[in-house]
């Protein structure tokens, strides 16, 4: 706080152009005396005093500088000292402004509780804008900031409706523009069979790119569909406005285009059966990105009422497609309310992975590697309020590619004179599928509350867990106003094992003899400039590799180097590690890996641990000798060859050879080529983070390799960013 006013007065003098000017002085010298009394509350008067005079001294000047473009004059009789702003209008034919320049205030330091002292007025934070044009008109909203502005404006002109939303900020060195304008009119254009087009709009985005997370986030509170289909704001603007710079932020170098459209069916002065919103969304250069976004309504009054807002987006770079859809404002019968959201996620790159999931998952599940925000049940519940009832019920369906979990809740009260009962059903449940094993927990209670106390109930929770053994465990609880009775019991069918009694493997290296086979082996690398490779027929069982290349060998069975215990589902009666070795080796590959189907783990220890790990998979073989030797080709099919030191990768054939000069192979090589950048080093590399095992200090690429060497050795796993700064926990 200290030199707050005297800051304020260096930027009216600034800003005003008074430098030189004896107000100048005056003013900061009233500036000084202010910030000093705020620390001498005797002579805070006469300093609040003389600073008011110098600065009312500047008004004309100041208020010039801070309304600059606007035509508004600040009436003359205004108490510009009023604690909450100078407040203003000016009227411009059928426009109307409306504006507020906040002030900067100071609290009293002699009464914290007291109206603070105002020091001056600040640039306005929004301007508002009214149209009145007798039979329609409209209104809008100017928000400024210091690195650019943002607005919108709604129009409605009878039979033509326009609103527009607009953002302005800077991207780097210059400008980002993102705009959103939409059209309606009534009636639409009849399409036939009781179609019509009735909406028309579009998106257009200058430096700015789509961020889908934000916007599958902003589907669920429904300002999404506000954002992009803006006629039916009302009193949201403001909230569509900060979606807006959330679902297109500012990127440099990036484009957003496409249209917008309403399709309607039955629709009778803007009432219709249903209709159809769809936005087409292409980042631009590609498209990188295609994103569409619908709102789909629904409903015959009162009996239902049904809006789903759905965003679909396919990433061409990231080889992911995305799919979110929510229920929003959606009813039944005029009493009940439903709700819930449905995801789906698919990645056909290095992650590959497939999610589908209507209300959520188990609880504690990740779906990782793939990104999912919290979703809401799928559900019901009474609305409006019904004396003595209360009803809700809430479910979810998640599929994943290696899981299939389901559950739900049902409560169900009734309550009256002071006397209430209460019954719920819960269940929570997931099945896994490699290995196998099923896990689910159901809950049930009924109980009755006389002036709420609890007069009698019963509440039973039991636990299914298997196979290996299936485990069945179960809790009663009976309450009465006198005593609370429990009865506990555990049932064990089958084997440790699971399922078919079956031995466990001795050893998972001998295992994983299965898996070295010509299918896991790919030929990696050897991208040479200099050559162009021959069609070559490849023997069954072999890998065909360019001289400069590698062959890669993976699998997918059981991570390499890390300590594991159990192996498709069987334990193997001890820890076992597997590692690979193999001439010229040069990398190890990875891949993800779920824990819990190679490591023994708690059900604590499972819903803590990520589910999905990035772990050693395969190794990377290339090597032989420098190459060397002469450039050839053959002139026939101008397939150009180079030889290895010390052997041939292929013998060629007794045919004339033509030896080709260094310029003449370059110019065979690149002649197909596509034009691709000289410098495509990354800007911004993500490594995984590495943990320590403290009983050893030992450095880990995973956490999985840490907490297994920590539970076999003693100590704990820790990431070792943490490590370097640790907590300190004391008392304070």
């Amino acid at each position: 706080m200290a030199g707050s006013v005297r800051r304020y007065a260096d930027n009216v003098i600034t800003g005003t152009g008074l430098e030189g000017d004896p107000q100048a002085v005056e003013l900061r010298a009233a500036a000084d005396a202010l910030d000093a009394a705020l620390s001498a509350p005797a002579v805070l008067d006469g300093a609040v005093a003389r600073w008011r005079a110098a600065i009312g001294a500047t008004r004309d000047r100041l208020m010039a500088y801070l309304l600059t473009g606007v035509p508004a004059p600040l009436p003359a009789s205004r108490d510009w000292a009023a604690p909450d702003g100078v407040h203003f209008a000016a009227g411009l034919g059928p426009f109307a402004l409306h504006l507020t320049c906040p002030h900067l205030t100071l609290p009293d330091p002699r009464d914290p509780a007291a109206a603070a002292i105002v020091v001056g007025p600040l640039p306005p934070k929004s301007i508002g804008v009214r149209l009145d044009l007798g039979g329609g008109g409209g209104s809008g909203v100017l928000e400024m900031f210091p690195d650019g502005a943002r607005g919108v404006l709604g129009l409605d002109l009878g039979i033509v409706e326009a609103a527009a939303l607009m953002s302005l900020r800077r991207a780097g060195a210059g400008p980002s523009v993102a705009a959103v304008l939409s059209a309606g009119f009534t009636p639409g254009l009849q399409l036939g069979f009781g179609f019509q087009l009735s909406r028309v709009g579009g998106v257009v985005g200058a430096d700015r790119s789509v961020d889908p997370q934000k916007l599958a986030g902003r589907l669920r509170d429904g300002s999404a569909g506000q954002v992009l289909f803006p006629l039916d704001l009302g009193d949201s603007a403001r909230r569509a406005l900060v979606a807006l710079e959330e679902i297109l932020p500012a990127r440099s170098g990036a484009s957003v285009v496409g249209p917008t459209l309403r399709l309607s069916w039955l629709e009778i002065a803007g009432q219709g059966f249903c209709s159809l919103d769809v936005a087409v969304l292409m980042e631009l250069p590609g498209p990188q990105r295609v994103v569409v976004v619908g709102i789909a309504r629904a409903g015959i009054k009162p009996v239902l009422r049904l809006r789903v807002d759905v965003a679909g987006a396919i990433d061409l770079a990231q080889s992911t497609v995305a799919v979110d859809a929510s229920l929003i404002d959606s009813g039944l019968l005029g009493v009940f309310s439903v709700y819930g959201d449905v995801a789906f996620r698919q990645c056909w790159g290095p992650r590959a992975h497939t999610v589908l999931t209507a209300g959520g998952f188990y609880p504690g599940y990740r779906p990782e590697p793939a990104t999912i925000p919290a979703l809401n049940r799928l559900g019901y519940h009474l609305d409006v309020p019904v004396p003595g009832i209360s009803l809700r019920a809430e479910g979810y369906l998640a599929i994943t590619s290696n899981s299939v979990q389901l559950g739900g809740r049902l409560e169900v009260g009734i309550r009256a004179a002071g006397c209430g009962a209460h019954g719920f059903l819960s269940v929570d449940s997931i099945v896994q599928f490699t290995p196998f094993h099923v896990h689910a927990e159901v809950s049930a209670g009924f109980e009755v509350k006389v002036f709420g106390v609890t007069f009698c109930g019963v509440r039973l929770d039991g636990t299914l867990d298997g196979p290996g053994p299936l485990t069945l465990r179960g809790r009663l609880t009976v309450e009465t106003f006198l005593e609370d009775f429990d009865f506990d019991a555990t049932f064990t069918f089958g084997s440790s094992s699971g399922g078919p009694v079956q031995a466990g493997p001795q050893r998972a290296a001998e295992v994983l003899k299965e898996e070295v086979r010509p299918q896991a082996l790919r030929a990696v690398g050897g991208h040479d400039p200099d050559v162009v490779p021959a069609q070559l027929p490849v023997p069954a069982g072999l890998a065909l590799i360019s001289p400069r290349g590698g062959v890669c060998w993976e699998q997918h069975r059981v991570p390499l180097t890390v300590p594991i215990d159990r192996l498709d589902g069987a334990p193997l009666g001890g820890v076992q590690t597997v590692t690979v070795t193999a001439p010229h080796l040069t990398a190890i590959t990875q891949d993800l890996f779920a824990p819990g189907s190679f490591i023994m783990l708690t059900q604590a220890e499972a819903l803590n641990r990520p589910a999905f790990e990035s772990l050693p998979a395969g190794i990377v073989c290339s090597g032989g000798e420098d190459l060397t030797g002469p450039v050839t080709a053959q002139p026939g099919g101008h397939t150009v060859l180079r030889k290895v030191r010390g052997e041939g990768l292929l013998p060629l054939a007794t045919i004339d050879i033509l030896t080709l000069p260094g310029i003449v192979q370059s110019m065979l090589t690149g002649r197909d080529d596509s034009p691709a950048a000289t410098n495509v080093d990354p800007l911004v590399s993500l490594v995984d983070e590495p943990w320590v095992a403290t009983h050893d200090g030992a450095v880990h690429g995973s956490a999985t390799a840490a907490h297994q060497m920590s539970r076999i050795s003693g100590g704990f796993a820790v990431a070792e960013a943490d490590l370097a700064v640790p907590v300190a926990l004391e008392d304070l």
